[in-house]
């Protein structure tokens, strides 16, 4: 049997790629700068990233994976969402977007590329784990 944590991390692991591509979205089209997004953003990325990133890390064990290539997508997945837990975390500390900076406004272009492939690699994660524990009856 499955704990709750097994069966949401990779549910929850797609809300940060959506939120991602949608305030990069935002930011091509508003010009707005990046260091002034709200701290709720950050918060939502260390608590959300942060719940999804450890299961990432946590059951990597059980991940059926497809292929060499879907373990690289897998450990830049890792790589990416604890980064990205770890860079909002800092931010919260300091108390300042400075640190954002170094992202020009370029970046969102290929920011939203990045976030919606690893959106979709989520999302066929989510039907690899999740598809056959429904299907077997779990």
């Amino acid at each position: 049997m499955s704990s709750f944590y097994f069966k949401t991390f990779a549910r929850v692991a797609l809300l940060p790629y959506v939120g991602g591509s949608v305030i990069h979205i935002v930011r091509l089209i508003y010009n707005f700068p990046i260091d002034k997004i709200p701290f709720e953003v950050d918060w939502f990325v260390v608590t959300i990233g942060g719940y999804a990133g450890i299961g990432l890390i946590v059951y990597a064990n059980r991940i059926p994976f497809c292929s060499l290539f879907d373990k690289i997508i897998y450990g830049l997945l890792i790589f990416h969402l604890n980064g990205s837990v770890i860079l909002h975390a800092y931010i919260l500390w300091a108390g300042s977007h400075e640190v954002l900076n170094v992202f020009s406004y370029e970046y969102s272009f290929f920011a939203v590329a990045y976030f919606m492939g690893l959106g979709y690699y989520v999302t066929r994660l989510k039907k690899r784990l999740y598809g056959k524990q429904l299907s077997s009856g779990q």
